[in-house]
């Protein structure tokens, strides 16, 4: 495919990586102490704004916003108590399609290897030297696949990239590369096929390619071996694991412009948001499903790209405090 790149996509970065999990507290304390994520804020939600994740008006839920050592990056956390989320299947695979997994890059990996081990959260791989380690888990309460990784950031914690797995690795190309314009690289750059044993998928037949968005990337899967098995047809945005990812902008009419290249390709959304000095939708493509959104950093606070203060936990008397906040 020869497509030069759209000049609407230089801003754009991998903004944000959207979680539903299954209890917020245990989320939001495990990525503070585990991984030194700060507060960013966060309230409940309900009415008209529901139908910008394309619900209904009486839907309501919770969301709570983590920043870490990049600037324009959020974790948003989210757990719906109408609808009601389902987890994920009981043998669900990271082959299988949906966002599966992403990484976060630490300063302290042996921090993360004892926290896991006071938790009981099991370590699915391994790999590297000291200085460029890795690992993976999977995130108990969200359900899918968290690789840790050592000196892959200078401001940490930073969220490297985020992986799709995709049933159609060419259709998903012309998405990222046809319509909005992105930058493709190869698929190797960030991992080789036996990375794929870090997150138990040794000896994996795959295929795809990386988005980059800046200094972070989307990584685009097509599994033939195992082949990755379709969502449940009953899925909803607000079921267990990742819901989206968010590509963003402070260029508000690039995003705009962006929008409407989505629009014009046919594709389908929500509800297109213009609020002030802020816009966005959601795409809700089955292997494209991304938020668009541009937010000017002036909004950081409200918006909750910056941080607002501590998590307040109190420590029982004699409760060992090594998993303390590393920052905030």
């Amino acid at each position: 495919m020869n497509v030069q790149r759209n000049p609407d996509m230089d801003d754009v970065v991998l903004a944000q990586v959207a979680l539903n999990t299954t209890d917020m507290t245990a989320t939001l304390r495990l990525y503070s102490e585990l991984f030194g994520f700060d507060n960013g804020g966060g309230g409940v939600s309900w009415g008209d704004i529901a139908r910008v994740q394309g619900l209904e008006p009486d839907a309501y839920w919770m969301r709570w916003w983590m920043v870490g050592g990049q600037p324009f990056f959020q974790l948003e956390l989210f757990h719906h108590g109408h609808p009601k989320q389902r987890p994920l299947p009981e043998n669900w695979r990271p082959c299988d399609h949906g966002w599966v997994r992403f990484g976060i890059a630490v300063n302290n990996f042996d921090r993360v290897v004892s926290g896991l081990q006071r938790r009981s959260i099991p370590v699915l791989g391994t790999a590297g030297a000291p200085g460029k380690r890795h690992l993976a888990f999977r995130d108990p309460h969200v359900g899918v696949i968290l690789e840790i990784m050592e000196g892959a950031a200078t401001s940490c914690p930073a969220v490297i990239y985020a992986a799709s797995s995709v049933p159609d690795v060419a259709r998903a190309r012309y998405l990222y590369q046809g319509v909005l314009g992105a930058e493709i690289q190869p698929l190797e750059l960030l991992h080789e096929p036996e990375d794929e044993c870090l997150w138990g998928l040794a000896g994996a037949h795959r295929e795809g390619f990386l988005v980059r968005l800046g200094d972070r990337f989307l990584e685009i899967l097509s599994y033939s071996s195992p082949a990755g098995r379709p969502q449940p047809a009953h899925h909803c945005i607000v079921d267990q694991g990742i819901m989206n990812v968010g590509l963003g902008s402070r260029n508000v009419p690039a995003i705009r412009a962006l929008m409407a290249r989505v629009q014009a390709a046919g594709l389908k959304i929500t509800i297109p948001v213009v609020y002030g000095e802020v816009s966005g939708t959601y795409v809700v493509e089955p292997d494209f499903s991304v938020e668009l959104v541009g937010i000017p950093a002036h909004l950081d606070k409200i918006y909750g790209f910056a941080p607002v203060g501590r998590f307040v936990a109190p420590y029982a008397p004699g409760e060992a405090k090594a998993d303390a906040p590393l920052s905030g």
